[in-house]
């Protein structure tokens, strides 16, 4: 099962929205699961236009006797069958990331596919990174927010930071340099460009109706690429970074 942890560099970068979109992409590909790891403020399910009554919090006493039911139970499922585990209205126990590494564990066999919308800032981030095999880093190509990538990358462990991949968001071609160069003065892989699109993403914001559902949208052809990249490289049994 590939995990992948979508990150912002910073807060206000689009990383949920690149979640939400690349999650439902990957539907094409296998059976999906989104996990909103936010504490508190998650909104995932607010751009799915889902109304869930649990959370991942729910399953965590249960981590180690996961079945089928315990799962109904506590996610909800898309119309394009992807299934969410919603965000805690708050911190469950000072446990909470190492049963959250079992759970996540738990969830190997039922999905091939688990992405995580992984908060920016949270002191059980590197626990939670700990079994990723990819790990999305999304920036937009500001330079608080290249600053902020660049930190964060600094950050990594060198096994960690060896499965990050750059993702660009709000990228328009009237940035001074070409999106290689940017992920280059990086030092990382860039693994997707999403470009700026007010429209669907509007849409998606205020009505929880995804880019990826509108054919016109650049955002949702991009999350689509970048889901075909992730299959196709899996396929082939590279990794995904």
């Amino acid at each position: 099962m590939p995990l992948v942890t979508v990150l912002g560099a910073k807060g206000g970068v689009g990383a949920s929205l690149v979640a939400t979109n690349l999650a439902l992409a990957l539907t094409r590909y296998g059976r999906t699961l989104l996990v909103d790891l936010h504490i508190g403020n998650g909104g995932d399910d607010l751009l799915l236009d889902l109304s869930p009554e649990r959370s991942w919090a729910d399953l965590l006493p249960v981590a180690g006797e996961l079945t089928a039911r315990h799962l109904e139970l506590a996610t909800e499922t898309h119309s394009s069958g992807l299934s969410l585990l919603a965000g805690p209205a708050s911190t469950p126990d000072t446990e909470t990331d190492k049963r959250l590494i079992a759970l996540l564990q738990a969830l190997a066999g039922p999905f091939e596919w688990t992405v995580l919308d992984s908060p920016f800032s949270s002191p059980l981030l590197p626990s939670w990174l700990i079994p990723s095999d990819v790990i999305a880093l999304v920036a937009t190509a500001d330079p608080p927010a290249l600053r902020a990538a660049q930190r964060r990358l600094a950050s990594f462990t060198a096994e960690e930071r060896a499965r990050v991949g750059l993702v660009l968001n709000q990228f328009t071609r009237a940035h001074p340099a070409h999106p290689s160069s940017v992920a280059a003065s990086l030092e990382c892989t860039l693994l997707a460009v999403f470009p700026a699109d007010p429209r669907s993403v509007g849409f998606q914001i205020n009505f929880g109706r995804p880019c990826l559902l509108d054919p016109q949208s650049g955002f949702g052809r991009s999350a689509a690429a970048m889901a075909r990249t992730m299959a196709s490289k899996r396929s082939s049994g590279r990794a995904a970074a």
